[in-house]
C-alpha cells in the first residue's frame, strides 16, 4: 500500500519524545464545526472535497496528518493539500462548508505519541509538552494543534499522534 504524502518539516532539535520543527507554509482544505458537537469533526466535509466535490471534479490524494485546532468554540479540521498544488492551482471547494487556508511558516514544538484518540491520552501528553515548554522557557504563539496520522480503523497501538504549538523562532538564537 503506498504511503500518503506527509507535511514536510525540518527537525531543528530532538529531545526524547519532543522535537522543535521548522515548517514552511502549510496549505489546508478545512472545515469548521462547533466544538460542543463531539460527534462531528467535519472530516466528511473535507473528505468529500478531496473525493472530487471541487471546482474541477478532481480527486485529490489523501495526505497526512489530519490537522485540527480550536479557536474559542470552533474546531477547525484540515487536510494537508498535496505539494503538487499551491494556493492558485488547487481546485476550489464547491461546498460552503470547506475552505482553503494556510498555516504560516513557523517553528513548532511537538510531542509525538502512539495510542487511542481519547481525552486521557491527549491530556497526558499535552501536560508533558506544556511542562517541556515551561522548562525550556519557550514562548508559545499559537493555539494547540493536533496532528493525526492514521485512519480510525488502524489499531490504537499503531496510531501516531502529535500535539504541537508554534513558538517564537528566536529561541534557538539565545541558547
Amino acid at each position: 500500500m503506498p504511503r500518503n504524502e506527509t507535511i514536510k518539516y525540518e527537525v531543528v532539535k530532538q529531545d526524547g519524545i519532543f522535537e522543535l520543527r521548522n515548517y514552511d507554509d502549510i496549505l489546508l482544505a478545512s472545515t469548521k464545526t462547533n466544538v460542543q458537537n463531539r460527534n462531528e469533526s467535519g472530516f466528511n466535509n473535507v473528505f468529500q472535497f478531496i473525493s472530487g466535490e471541487n471546482s474541477s471534479n478532481t480527486k485529490i490524494s489523501m495526505t497526512t496528518p489530519v490537522v485540527t485546532y480550536q479557536e474559542e468554540e470552533i474546531l477547525t479540521t484540515g487536510f494537508y493539500v498535496p505539494s503538487i498544488y499551491d494556493g492558485t492551482t488547487v481546485p476550489k471547494p464547491t461546498s460552503d462548508k470547506v475552505f482553503l487556508n494556510t498555516i504560516d511558516q513557523a517553528l513548532f514544538v511537538v510531542v509525538t505519541f502512539n495510542g487511542a484518540w481519547v481525552a486521557s491520552n491527549y491530556e497526558h501528553y499535552e501536560k508533558l509538552l506544556n511542562d517541556y515548554i515551561k522548562d525550556n522557557n519557550y514562548i508559545v504563539t499559537s493555539n494547540k494543534y493536533i496532528f493525526r496520522y492514521q485512519a480510525p480503523y488502524i489499531p490504537d497501538h499503531l496510531k501516531r499522534n502529535e500535539i504541537a504549538f508554534k513558538i517564537q523562532d528566536t529561541i534557538l538564537e539565545t541558547k
